[in-house]
């Protein structure tokens, strides 16, 4: 059971980056076709049907800042932590090359790089993050998970579509680290590993401290 949750993990990771990133590059290759709406449209269809599909087969993370964030609440041992946040990775960068086989000439290949300052990126990343891991918790205790795919995968449109021009809306960093790592544009990839994960881990303070008090 645990294979098929590995390469669930592997197959949910490498078609989020290859429809979301591929929705960019497209934009890019064709004249802003797609823009910033459009692009979160496909980011958040994508998540939703991903979570809807893959949740049946595994825990649908295809994030490792929520593979992490949900290790340290105890819901996952260290053992299915790192075999998913490899698998994740694993997938980006295979959908990424994929892209780059197709988009030969395309030098970004989709990938997240502050439009501003870096430390502005940083906290708006820290933020949508910290959002987006409070609609996956919030789902799961509110007996709402027949609607978390359409929640989850709407954050992530509204976020992919209005925080995306500025920061590039990673709140992923698989989805990062595959055009990174491809296209060879690593120097801010440590800001789309760290303020994700840190945002996330930072509701989960926040929501302990807020039960601890029940």
């Amino acid at each position: 059971m645990e294979n098929k949750n590995y390469w669930a993990e592997f197959l949910g990771t490498f078609l989020l980056v290859f429809f979301g990133t591929g929705s960019i590059i497209i934009s890019e290759e064709y004249n802003g076709v797609i823009q910033a709406f459009g692009i979160g449209v496909v980011f958040g269809v994508t998540v939703w049907i991903l979570v809807h599909f893959l949740g049946k087969f595994s825990d649908c993370h295809i994030n490792p800042a929520v593979t992490v964030t949900f290790y340290f609440n105890k819901n996952i041992e260290i053992k299915k932590t790192l075999f998913y946040i490899f698998f994740q990775l694993f997938g980006a960068v295979l959908a990424s090359l994929l892209l780059h086989y197709i988009f030969p000439f395309n030098q970004k290949l989709g990938n997240t790089i502050p439009s501003g300052s870096v430390w502005e990126s940083f906290f708006l990343e820290f933020g949508i993050s910290f959002i987006l891991m409070g609609v996956i918790v919030i789902t799961n205790v509110m007996s709402l998970k027949k609607w978390a795919p359409l929640l989850i995968g709407f954050t992530v449109f509204l976020e992919a579509w209005l925080a995306g021009p500025i920061c590039g809306a990673s709140m992923n960093p698989a989805r990062s680290f595959g055009p990174s790592i491809i296209s060879g544009t690593i120097n801010f990839l440590w800001l789309y590993f760290l303020a994700p994960t840190s945002g996330m881990l930072f509701f989960l303070l926040i929501y302990r401290f807020f039960n601890s008090k029940r």
